[in-house]
């Protein structure tokens, strides 16, 4: 197939790229910062172009031809409702207008969890704290602009489905972790992996939060999933991008800890979040794909990855 991706010199994004190039699509990138991978660039198959998401003309054109459109950009940066609205709504919203006037067949776009980001960052309704697990069917509910424009671009794209013969489907990825799936590739923003194993290796305490952890997943795992989606016929399926298990930051604390031979204490802060935490189903993988994800072995490999940068610094 022929494959617009947009995000694709991002952590997450890569990965994608990636594995769509090994199963023989081809890829266009859409990139504000064309030479951020240079070995991508190297890839045969693969054409990255330079360009805003926000540069309507642009998009028009390369979405023209493509047999399916994979949006994976993120921006947890911006502060205003405008301008993460700007960012992800409105590019989104347009992709999908150019893309069934293109007659392009799939749309697959990136939501998050964040589109019910109210049960672990804002207050809870009385109905909403009997929530134990949270699954495709469950009500939005954003507590964040982030979570807000997420639940936002869903509900343009299902309409979308509705409206033209584009199929959409939605992922919504929760914590994805790594190495860089390339030389000179991202890695996720988020360093709490890298401070655990800094103050570890330094016999420094460690905090974490009492209870505080994830379904954690392996962005190849999760690029894997793209992929399965990609491939189907499915349409106005939403898929959360997570693995089978919960999984502390205490835990990993731990394993980080024995792996360095560490004098570490690991301090918990206690918060009064529950044990277990919130759970979401990712049910649907299974049942559609055969998919189900134990994220253990890549955490302790990523683990390895920080410990071994922190070595050589």
């Amino acid at each position: 197939m022929k494959v617009f991706l947009t995000g694709g010199t991002g952590f997450i994004g890569s990965y994608v790229a990636m594995a769509l190039v090994k199963q023989g699509h081809r890829v266009t990138i859409l990139a504000r910062h064309p030479d951020k991978v240079p070995e991508l660039r190297k890839m045969g198959q693969l054409e990255i172009v330079e360009g805003d998401i926000t540069d309507t003309a642009l998009l028009e054109k390369l979405v023209w031809g493509k047999d399916a459109c994979i949006l994976v950009a993120l921006n947890y940066t911006k502060q205003t409702g405008w301008e993460v609205l700007r960012d992800d709504t409105w590019p989104t919203v347009f992709v999908s207008d150019a893309a069934a006037r293109a007659k392009v067949k799939h749309l697959i776009y990136t939501s998050s969890t964040a589109v019910n980001d109210s049960f672990y960052m804002g207050e809870r309704d009385e109905a909403e704290k009997t929530i134990k697990r949270v699954t495709a069917t469950t009500r939005q509910h954003p507590a964040t602009f982030y979570g807000a424009t997420k639940a936002a671009s869903e509900n343009y794209l299902i309409a979308q489905s509705h409206l033209s013969s584009l199929r959409v489907n939605i992922i919504r990825p929760g914590y994805a972790f790594g190495n860089p799936v390339i030389k000179g590739g991202s890695i996720q923003s988020d360093t709490r992996f890298r401070n655990i194993v800094s103050d570890a290796l330094q016999n420094r305490p460690i905090t974490v939060i009492k209870n505080d952890g994830t379904q954690f997943i392996w962005a190849g795992d999760l690029a894997g999933l793209y992929v399965k989606v990609l491939h189907s016929d499915f349409n106005r399926k939403t898929y959360f991008g997570l693995s089978r298990n919960f999984v502390s930051w205490h835990q990993i604390a731990q394993e980080a800890a024995r792996r360095c031979n560490s004098k570490s204490r690991i301090e918990l802060e206690d918060r009064g979040w529950s044990e277990g935490g919130l759970s979401w189903d990712v049910s649907d993988m299974k049942k559609d794909f055969g998919l189900e994800f134990d994220p253990w072995e890549r955490i302790v490999e990523h683990l390895d990855y920080h410990i071994d940068l922190e070595n050589t610094r």
